[in-house]
């Protein structure tokens, strides 16, 4: 009986560690207070300071956020012109003679005997699940995601030599039976022909065209796109998927940044943004090469684009230009031909082409074009594109970032050029400078001192990749010159300590350390003026980096822990940092404290990276008429807590009220939390704080070593205090037998 009853008391033990091992919440609370003077609000917090940074190189925008379902639709994939099509009983060649125009040059010449058909299948996945392991199985499986009772608007240009014959369009999904006829009479030249399609079913599917006659004709800029999307009908070419950019929109971000560099192609050659304004069937696209699968950029998401997004958000612009000119390009090129080949003579060109690039009157052009396209009134050439475009008010530009690729030590005179070109004519704009992809050591100094004895009136942007460790730069800037230049926080994310995989990365492990960082930044905003975090969109079993804000696919959408900790922090922003001694950072605890002076509240940003939970007494002094607190949260039990596809929503933030007593606020901030206490004062009664957006019903997140331990021990618990039962009621029966 010894022996039964302390191998229960083993696996009480057990169940107990494990719960511990596993980070369930301690019990015991530590007690901190934090004052709050009025006396020390500080400096002006920056107006930019959270905001998202947009990369289109793997899906995030084409076939993401851009509503076009139709994937290489106007065959320009360098490799292979018909990738992502499927061509059946139709002769055909891909042909750049007598094209749309110079730069959508390739188009597919069809023939018809009798019927054919041709069939895109989307932006499909390409990876097995939550991995970079290529799977064509996926890669050929069709992926445009319809919605049942949505119509979608098909177009395509065509041109007509000598079919006979009908069109019929469908969308090729499981449930959709309706067929929508159409001719090409009238298409004697190229000609845009559109039909709206409604689609019967909510399921993954393609766009099948299929074509009955006989005789031949040419296609190209073949388009779908859901008519519920964001901007149809009102931006002039591109809209954007419903969901993602409410998604977008609920992160409020303060600035958008936008890099020219998405307009590069594999091997390096920059079309630039002027490829990116303008009718869609008249922007270059750019293949691009990753892994196993293609990748093409249409451009249809241009600086044009980007720019009406910031517009609709009231986000800052942040356009980001390459310093690459195609004479530098062509100057290296030379001087590479001749450093091999030194047995001819230098050509006379090669000097001709140095002196035009120590001019760099080629980039310092392309800036100064774009910043008139988007200021610029009817009287400019390039503001009258913009107008043409759709955009009679010029656009508001703060900013212009500049992006230095080519390595070869000439940054300093680029810099100094592109500054000088910007300052004289827009003095009102900032120049944001590159810096070193490390930044830490000589080499970042190095490029701050090289800008800062060009001007001080510029900002450096810094970049900080998935391998750092953010709670160590979470003090990083309390020692940067004050009076030197500003700080532009290009990227940042972290990786959890390694924990998960693909999307469970983004638990709550790693929303902690981004916000700690973010925390850091925010308490130095004199210096630090705008952070973005490294991935914004990236879709599921498409994307090879493991964290972002959001992930998605073809019919849903998923938030992050990281996404819904920057929600928080975006949307409860004062004017003001206040200063308070309040210094628990080496204990796990980090805290923020900002005013806002014009609309009077308070916040209280606090990060708890502990599993224990922390009673804050918060005092108040100097603010009159302090009432109606309430809090803004996350916390949870278990670090790896995240969200995921197919699964019930774990973590997302929940909001409650606060009591307020004598200047005295007491909050209980959880484990494993990020919270934001606000408090109205003065006339501000509350109603007007930030509400959070409806969010699904929450289902708390269990560890699976607890999820499946668990169970397991309660069973052993049950069979064994069933065996002890059984064995105390045998002796017993023994010794009344025995007895009697």
């Amino acid at each position: 009986m010894k022996k039964t009853v302390s191998f229960i008391m083993t696996l009480v033990l057990l169940l107990t560690v494990t719960f511990s091992f596993t980070g369930s919440t301690v019990s015991e609370q530590i007690s901190q207070t934090l004052k709050i003077n009025a006396d020390n609000i500080a400096y002006e917090l920056s107006d930019n300071l959270y905001g998202i940074s947009f990369d289109n190189s793997e899906g995030g925008v084409d076939g993401g956020l851009l509503s076009e379902l139709v994937c290489n639709n106007s065959f320009e994939y360098e490799k292979d012109a018909t990738a992502g099509w499927n061509i059946e009983n139709l002769d055909y060649a891909v042909t750049d003679e007598d094209s749309i125009n110079e730069n959508n040059e390739n188009y597919l010449y069809l023939t018809v005997l009798g019927s054919g058909s041709i069939e895109n299948t989307g932006y499909t996945e390409y990876y097995s699940n939550k991995s970079v392991q290529y799977n064509s199985k996926k890669a050929s499986t069709a992926d445009m995601g319809f919605t049942e009772g949505e119509t979608y608007r098909f177009s395509a240009f065509f041109k007509n030599i000598d079919f006979a014959g009908t069109v019929s369009l469908s969308l090729n999904a499981n449930g959709n039976t309706e067929v929508f006829e159409f001719s090409l009479d009238g298409c004697e030249d190229w000609t845009k022909v559109s039909i709206d399609l409604v689609s019967e079913v909510t399921a993954d599917g393609s766009l099948v065209i299929t074509f009955y006659g006989k005789g031949s004709f040419c296609m190209d800029s073949v388009s779908l796109v859901p008519k519920n999307s964001y901007g149809y009908g009102e931006w002039t070419y591109s809209s954007l998927r419903a969901d993602l950019y409410e998604a977008i929109k609920n992160l409020s971000p303060s600035f958008i940044r936008f890099s020219e560099s998405t307009f590069t192609d594999e091997d390096g050659n920059t079309y630039g943004w002027k490829q990116s304004i303008g009718k869609l069937e008249e922007r270059k696209q750019i293949s691009v090469d990753t892994d196993r699968h293609f990748y093409v950029n249409s451009n249809a998401m241009g600086f044009y684009e980007y720019l009406l997004l910031c517009e609709d958000l009231g986000a800052t612009p942040v356009p980001v230009f390459n310093l690459v000119s195609e004479a530098a390009v062509e100057e290296t090129e030379i001087a590479d031909e001749v450093e091999n080949k030194t047995d001819l003579e230098t050509p006379d060109s090669v000097e001709e082409e140095t002196e035009n690039v120590s001019e760099y009157d080629e980039y310092v052009q392309n800036i100064l074009d774009f910043i008139e396209y988007a200021t610029g009134g009817e009287d400019t050439v390039w503001g009258a594109k913009r107008i043409a475009d759709g955009h009679e008010k010029p656009f508001e530009l703060k900013y212009v970032a500049l992006n230095d690729e080519t390595a070869d030590g000439t940054y300093k005179e680029k810099f100094t050029a592109v500054y000088d070109a910007v300052t004289e004519i827009y003095p009102d704009i900032q120049v944001v400078a590159n810096s070193d992809i490390s930044t830490d050591g000589d080499e970042a100094s190095s490029t701050r001192s090289i800008v800062e004895t060009t001007t001080k009136n510029v900002i450096v942007n810094e970049y900080y990749g998935s391998e750092k460790n953010l709670y160590g730069y979470f003090h990083k800037y309390d020692s940067y010159e004050r009076s030197g230049a500003s700080v532009f926080v290009e990227a940042f994310s972290s990786n959890a300590d390694g924990s998960g995989t693909f999307i469970t990365k983004n638990n709550i492990a790693s929303a902690l350390e981004n916000t700690a960082f973010l925390l850091g930044i925010e308490k130095n905003s004199d210096v630090v003026k705008t952070a973005s975090y490294k991935n914004l969109l990236a879709k599921r079993n498409a994307f090879s980096e493991k964290t972002s804000l959001i992930w998605f696919d073809s019919q849903e959408i998923l938030l992050t822990a990281d996404y819904y900790s920057q929600m928080l922090f975006s949307n409860n922003t004062g004017t003001n940092l206040i200063t308070t001694d309040f210094d628990m950072d080496s204990d796990g605890i980090y805290q923020s404290t900002t005013v806002d002076v014009v609309n009077k509240v308070i916040y209280v940003k606090i990060v708890n990276t502990t599993r224990r939970e922390h009673k804050l007494n918060i005092v108040i002094d100097g603010f009159d008429n302090v009432n109606n607190p309430s809090v803004q949260y996350m916390t949870e039990n278990f670090r790896s807590a995240y969200n995921d596809f197919d699964e019930q929503l774990h973590v997302a933030p929940s909001q409650t009220d606060l009591d307020v007593k004598d200047g005295e606020i007491s909050y209980t901030v959880g484990s494993y939390s990020v919270s934001v206490v606000r408090i109205p004062y003065d006339t501000n009664d509350g109603s007007a704080l930030y509400e959070l957006p409806e969010i699904d019903l929450i289902s708390p997140y269990m560890h699976p070593m607890v999820e499946y331990a668990v169970p397991i021990i309660l069973a052993v618990l049950v069979l064994i205090t069933g065996i002890a039962i059984l064995i105390v009621r045998l002796r017993r029966h023994k010794e009344t037998k025995n007895n009697s």
